[in-house]
């Protein structure tokens, strides 16, 4: 399997930057790893190789990025405010600069985004909030609220990050047609601590019309791992 290493100096982050890549052609994936891992993570922990066929038979392309949770919702060290602004950041430095470079390696009109843990909650947060760029978005075990990361501030930048609140009063008719074109899946387990997430998302979704599929998978095991490579292989296609 074809992999290489990208790196840059971010402008939107103000620092370097890896991008690890697998494959060569096929539909491109923006994969996030889980909370504050880096882009290696997916290589090092088998879902890489849950769809090594799909990569190696120029099905799919596929591009990890880093988490910066830890600079942004799960920092102690900074303010609220401070959290959001670097994921702000984070989240030009996505549409801004990863989603170009795909653009102008891969000639496919058609952008997979997906996440686990709360790289399950960026992959459908910025297909939300730029359905213009994204067609497909998988959240396996996502965390679609992040206000327990914020000890009880609200403001405006938290009600515009949280799509469980700012989904329900979206009117905007051209937006939400946009997002309606998108595929989501919202994909747990029974035993998943973060189940009630996607329940909520998928109830959220389903208020607004919006096309989703929430398949929960009853498979008794705590290994999740095992379980986010099989629901990777499954929804990608």
């Amino acid at each position: 399997m074809n992999k290489e290493i990208k790196k840059w100096r971010s402008p939107s982050l103000g620092r370097d930057m890896e991008l690890v890549i697998y494959g060569t052609s096929g539909t491109p994936i923006l994969g996030f790893p889980t909370r504050g891992a880096s882009c290696y993570q997916w290589g090092e922990f088998g879902m890489v190789n849950a769809i090594s066929y799909q990569i190696e038979n120029g099905y799919n392309q596929l591009f990890c990025v880093s988490s910066i949770d830890g600079e942004s919702f799960l920092n102690k060290h900074a303010t609220p405010r401070q959290r959001l602004v670097r994921h702000h950041q984070y989240e030009l430095y996505l549409v801004e600069e990863v989603v170009p470079y795909i653009e102008e390696h891969n000639a496919i009109d058609y952008l997979i985004v997906a996440g686990t843990d709360l790289g399950g909650y960026h992959a459908i947060n910025t297909a939300l909030k730029y359905p213009f760029v994204f067609d497909k978005a998988i959240g396996m075990s996502g965390i679609y609220d992040i206000k327990g990361f914020l000890h009880g501030y609200y403001e405006d930048d938290v009600y515009y990050n949280n799509p469980t609140d700012y989904i329900p009063n979206l009117s905007r008719q051209s937006l939400l047609d946009k997002i309606r074109d998108i595929d989501f899946r919202l994909v747990s387990y029974s035993r998943d601590p973060r189940i009630d997430y996607a329940r909520r998302m998928s109830n959220v979704f389903r208020m607004k019309f919006i096309r989703h599929e929430l398949d929960i998978w009853d498979k008794d095991t705590d290994q999740e791992w095992d379980q986010w490579q099989q629901m990777l292989k499954t929804h990608i296609i």
